[in-house]
């Protein structure tokens, strides 16, 4: 050990003291204290939008073409109000 509450070089990252770390099985991410909410709230976002993508799928409303891409009005309506 280096030191307690110093910028720390792990493989081709820098962890500063504070950065909140993310293990997940495809591996690790350090993440700037003051960007941990942001980054919070955008996974959640983008969860809730790929399991909704996966239930229109699987009902067939839409095409994957339509799920994939830009949303349309009607689809970005769909998603806010179901």
């Amino acid at each position: 050990m280096v030191g307690i509450n110093t910028p720390t070089r792990i493989g081709m990252a820098t962890v500063m003291p504070g950065d909140v770390v993310l293990g997940r099985d495809s591996g690790v991410i350090f993440i700037p204290p003051h960007l941990t909410e942001k980054v919070v709230k955008t996974s959640e976002i983008v969860r809730l939008r790929d399991m909704f993508g996966h239930l229109r799928l699987r009902e067939q409303k839409y095409t994957p073409g339509q799920i994939d891409s830009r949303w349309s009005d009607e689809i970005e309506k769909d998603f806010h109000n179901g």
